[in-house]
């Protein structure tokens, strides 16, 4: 069988998390080894029920049932997500091994975050002249921003001035939050601006730079702003961004190497890959020499153009489903045709409870998956293939199952609020990760899944409502109005395609006497025993109603042989019987039972079966009160 490693990662991180996955991926496809990434998008901002939502797709895997496991734990926005793999990680048995942070026993790949850092702090102080920095970092326990801190500090000293402690300003690595640190220094310091801005990641030294050009600042003329990372979106940015450089593809490379041979008894350590500062723009450096950046947005443009062309098409396909077989048969038809985001193996597996609407979505789960899933909307190698019923660790398998070559499949899940829907797997470019595409992927899924619950809680209260209006509230069958439009139709259509049919009459013996002798509640005890006892002994597929006051009618459709009038009639009076007994029933409750068969040949005159069923009852009827006027 061939090889399976797992990879967890938290996917806002989207070119790191791209870039890893395709350093991976290529060692992966020539050593023949399945790659399984589960990816998630909490962040520590959000509500509580969404982030377990989110993080609730690593509980997925058991991750014994891999041969290898590679953690991007840097990328995680949640403290859960980091625990829960410290105490999972105790009892794995395959090799594990953790990118730019630390598990007990495990070995990590670093990137020098102090050395790429220290280069950029010591261009900007000796090409630009800079002597007062700003640092804006990330969380002030994240370590890697720790890290780019220290490079900051001792390459100033080593420069002769200082950073002060009011000069060092904690985001969270979002564009807000880093102006808003920005903004603050300002007031602090007459509302001018330092001679740089050293941003810890790309992503806050764009929102520093836009927002200072919004307010009438000039970057770098005004004051110098950098960043780190080198995302590729750092070329597309006006000016373009000084940043410090991973090698990210090596990172992956080097994660499944160190795996493999861990997998061959080798002994594998720490390893420590470079960083490097790449000048431009925004310290004052490079100048742009060509608008290839814009001939990239068109190009970017034109992909959100079809991401929302295929999204509209997904809404049009499945919003008026409302079962299981509907949506896997639109879902597949439509990704047989077009699936550029997920790939030519494609599944949604959800929860076997997704289909079943309790109110507040009480029977589905808030974290962990249920052992049966339901796998629809599948595509293997482009072609369609059917709903079916799976165990949950068998679904995670199903695409990779057979195929002849490695693959890398992408986990995400899908849920409501904290209710999880399940989740799916997508195997299209890993590009997708970096631009976004496979989160929005993703929301989109689940509000068009929220959607189909809503279409089915649609049909079910109309059913609902129906029902309402046939079912006799008192003994739970069909009302007279539910026997005209349920068992008349039904009979007519059978006697039509030649088949033999059967009505009953059944009155309880003596009722009024039951009602003034007993009372009322032990009237509605027998009207609801009798139904019972009805439902119990009559098929399946017999209707039973309550016709009139204390009368049911029973029709049914015989599928073989002739139809035991009298042997029909004697079994409902005997399990009355024993169901009086059963129940302790202290009051004589009887029933008086007719029947009339329906056959193809005779005429189908509601009227006149209905008749000779109630003259059948009625013979029975009188020799059931000429015993009890004898037992008096």
């Amino acid at each position: 069988m061939r090889k399976r490693i797992a990879v967890f990662a938290g996917g806002w991180s989207f070119e790191y998390v791209q870039d890893v996955l395709s350093g991976v991926k290529e060692v992966a496809k020539n050593e023949n080894i399945d790659v399984f990434a589960f990816v998630n998008y909490s962040l520590r901002w959000e509500s509580s029920a969404q982030c377990d939502a989110e993080f609730n797709i690593f509980t997925l895997p058991d991750l014994d049932d891999f041969d290898g496991i590679i953690i991007l734990g840097n990328s995680f926005n949640l403290t859960k997500e980091t625990e829960y793999f410290k105490e999972k990680l105790k009892s794995v048995k395959c090799p594990v091994v953790s990118l730019e942070s630390e598990f007990e026993g495990v070995p990590s790949v670093f990137t020098d975050n102090y050395a790429g850092m220290r280069e950029l702090v010591k261009h900007i102080v000796t090409e630009h002249g800079v002597r007062e920095i700003l640092y804006i970092g990330g969380p002030q326990d994240h370590a890697d921003s720790a890290e780019r801190l220290r490079a900051v500090i001792d390459e100033a000293q080593e420069n002769g001035f200082s950073v002060p402690e009011g000069n060092i300003k904690y985001g969270d690595w979002g564009m807000a939050s880093a102006m808003d640190q920005v903004l603050a220094w300002m007031g602090e310091n007459n509302n001018r601006l330092p001679d740089a801005v050293v941003c810890a990641n790309d992503v806050m030294a764009f929102g520093v730079a836009n927002h200072l050009r919004e307010l009438g600042y000039h970057v770098p003329g005004d004051v110098i702003v950098t960043g780190y990372d080198c995302l590729t979106q750092t070329r597309e940015f006006h000016p373009i961004l000084a940043s410090v450089s991973h090698e990210w593809g090596s990172m992956g490379d080097k994660a499944i190497r160190m795996l493999l041979d861990s997998m061959q008894g080798k002994k594998i350590e720490n390893a420590l890959l470079g960083t490097r500062f790449v000048p431009n723009e925004s310290c004052g450096c490079a100048e742009r020499k060509s608008n290839a950046h814009q001939s990239e947005y068109f190009f970017k443009l034109k992909d959100s153009i079809a991401l929302d062309s295929h999204f509209r098409s997904i809404y049009l396909y499945i919003r008026k489903n409302e079962n299981i077989e509907e949506l896997s048969d639109s879902l597949s038809t439509l990704f047989e045709r077009e699936h550029d985001i997920e790939g030519e193996n494609f599944m949604l597996c959800l929860d076997s409870e997704f289909f079943h609407i309790e109110e507040g979505d009480a029977n589905l789960r808030t974290m962990g998956y249920n052992e049966d899933v339901a796998v629809v909307g599948t595509i293997k190698d482009g072609k369609k293939k059917p709903y079916k019923m799976v165990k949950k660790n068998d679904a995670i398998f199903y695409l990779a199952k057979n195929r002849e070559v490695p693959g890398v499949y992408m986990y995400v899940p899908v849920y409501s609020d904290e209710k999880s829907y399940g989740f799916a797997v997508l195997t299209g470019d890993l590009e997708i990760i970096h631009n976004n595409g496979l989160y929005i992927w993703t929301r989109h899924m689940n509000q068009y899944l929220e959607q189909v619950r809503r279409n089915i809680m649609i049909v079910n209260l109309t059913e609902r409502l129906t029902n309402l209006s046939v079912v006799d509230t008192l003994t739970g069958v069909y009302n007279r109005a539910g026997c005209e439009r349920m068992t008349y139709p039904m009979l007519a259509d059978w006697k039509e395609k030649g088949g033999l049919g059967v009505i009953f009459l059944v009155d309880i013996d003596k009722m009024k006497s039951i009602n003034d002798q007993s009372g009322h509640a032990n009237g509605d005890l027998a009207l609801r025993t009798v139904a019972s006892v009805l439902r119990a002994e009559m098929p399946r597929d017999w209707v039973v109603s309550r016709f009139g006051g204390d009368e049911f009618l029973v029709g049914g459709r015989v599928v073989e042989g002739e139809v035991d009038i009298e042997g029909i009639c004697q079994a409902v009076q005997d399990r009355l019987a024993k169901e009086v007994e059963k129940r302790g029933i202290d009051f004589h409750l009887t029933v008086s039972v007719g029947g009339v068969p329906i056959r193809p040949e005779d005429e189908f005159d509601i009227e006149k079966y209905l008749q000779m069923a109630d003259e059948s009852m009625y013979r029975m009827k009188d020799r059931h009160h000429k015993i009890m006027e004898e037992e008096r």
